[in-house]
């Protein structure tokens, strides 16, 4: 029975998602999720009490995604020359964004994700890994210099990523952006 509880909060979540592919806007209702989901609005209800909690879960879930691929991209990036180990990250935060974009553009606004604040519930448990190429970079830099540069340089990256990934217009080359911003970042961190 556990299991198929499992299942069902599964289901009923990926349909959300799908929804929220199909129709950006964000419009989810129980209803529409119920009938793409081919279970009962009661079943919608049993599992969550309203799209809200719904939507939070996709976060959430968004949230840890996004944070591994960073995580996993800043452990490949530490052997990498510093423009490399760069590419590595923005490549990574941009490709994130992207395959998580229906979740982002509904649980975030235009302008939040423009300004980076989606970027707050991720940054926090990556800022000790977001020292790692800032410190290689600038050994130079005592720790409170250090941080304040690291702030700045994550605040960076997630709103060049989510840009990137999420605003970029439909002719721009998304390589040649993310190799750009990598750039920019690299210069950002020698000029401190």
């Amino acid at each position: 029975m556990q299991q198929r509880s499992l299942e069902t909060r599964k289901l009923l979540l990926t349909s959300a998602y799908e929804l929220l592919e199909r129709d950006p806007s964000g419009r989810l209702t129980t209803t529409a999720l119920a009938e793409h989901a081919h279970v009962s609005i009661g079943t919608v209800y049993r599992y969550f009490p309203d799209v809200e909690a719904v939507l939070d879960e996709l976060r959430s879930t968004t949230v840890h995604a996004i944070t591994t691929s960073l995580s996993t991209a800043i452990g490949r990036a530490m052997d990498q020359s510093a423009e490399e180990a760069m590419v590595t990250v923005v490549e990574s935060l941009t490709s994130a964004f992207e395959k998580h974009a229906a979740v982002l553009r509904v649980t975030y606004t235009s302008e939040e994700v423009e300004f980076g604040f989606a970027w707050a519930e991720i940054e926090g448990p990556l800022r000790p890994l977001g020292r790692i190429i800032p410190a290689r970079l600038r050994p130079d830099l005592d720790d409170a210099a250090l941080d304040d540069l690291v702030f700045i340089v994550m605040g960076a990256t997630a709103s060049l990523c989510s840009r990137i990934a999420l605003l970029r217009p439909r002719r721009s080359d998304r390589d040649r952006m993310i190799a750009m911003t990598a750039r920019m970042l690299v210069a950002a961190i020698d000029a401190a």
